[in-house]
């Protein structure tokens, strides 16, 4: 073992601890010895890209993959500095790559999803959605994702529903779940169960005029006169707000 061998151990063990300035340094170090070391090119670029240096994260990172296949964490993470660069070409094949049953483990799943959905790949995330929820069935955000990229591909409103109970279901506390799955009721006419989901979410909690127009019209349709003053106050403050987007509101 060489000595650029022995500082990328302990550059991955610092990285992995979340100590990335630590990280990044010792990785500078073992580069010094070894300036095409592909671990330490590696970690030498997921460093810089957790500390916000995206221009020499993607220099370390392209030139690790000219030396040696990337782990699947670097080459994430090389794919997405593909897409912020507006290389899309190369951001879908890595992405193509990792979707492949077997070449992403498990806790990138939530990472690959979201990025195969920023690229527009909206069937490839609801596959990664749907391998995570069979993986980890108890993991809330892959069965909104199911249902968020089930409403993208146009499947039948039954369909995003029956995602949108799950994870509302697991997690009763999380106010997009809650939001997304009444605006989803409404959209089908069931406004009166519209309206019992989203009575105790406070208004200052909707941001999304979209949502609020189609809660309003729940409220409305359900005689429900206290919740659509409510609603009918909050979307006179938001009207020309942007949605935050996926995160904040389901039809992002």
């Amino acid at each position: 073992m060489t000595s650029a061998d022995c500082l990328y151990r302990i550059a991955a063990e610092r990285f992995d601890e979340g100590e990335f300035a630590n990280a990044l340094r010792v990785a500078h170090d073992g580069l010094r010895r070894d300036r095409y070391h592909p671990g330490l090119l590696q970690v030498y670029g997921l460093a810089s890209f957790r500390l916000g240096n995206p221009p020499v994260a993607l220099e370390a990172l392209e030139t690790a993959s000219a030396v040696a296949p990337l782990d699947p964490l670097a080459r994430l993470a090389l794919a997405e500095l593909h897409l912020l660069g507006g290389w899309r070409r190369s951001a879908a094949a890595a992405l193509r790559f990792l979707a492949e049953p077997g070449r992403c483990p498990t806790p990138l799943l939530a990472d690959l999803a979201r990025l195969c959905g920023a690229l527009g790949a909206h069937r490839a995330a609801f596959k990664v959605c749907r391998r995570l929820a069979r993986l980890r069935p108890w993991y809330h955000p892959a069965h909104y994702g199911m249902a968020y990229y089930s409403a993208k591909l146009k499947r039948p409103p039954a369909r995003v529903i029956r995602h949108l109970r799950v994870a509302h279901t697991l997690a009763p506390g999380v106010i997009p779940y809650r939001v997304a799955l009444a605006g989803a009721l409404a959209d089908t006419g069931r406004a009166t169960e519209a309206c019992d989901l989203v009575r105790p979410v406070p208004a200052e909690a909707l941001g999304c005029p979209g949502c609020l127009g189609r809660l309003l019209r729940a409220a409305t349709a359900a005689g429900d006169a206290d919740l659509e003053a409510r609603l009918r106050a909050r979307l006179d403050d938001v009207r020309d707000r942007r949605c935050g987007g996926p995160s904040e509101c389901f039809e992002a």
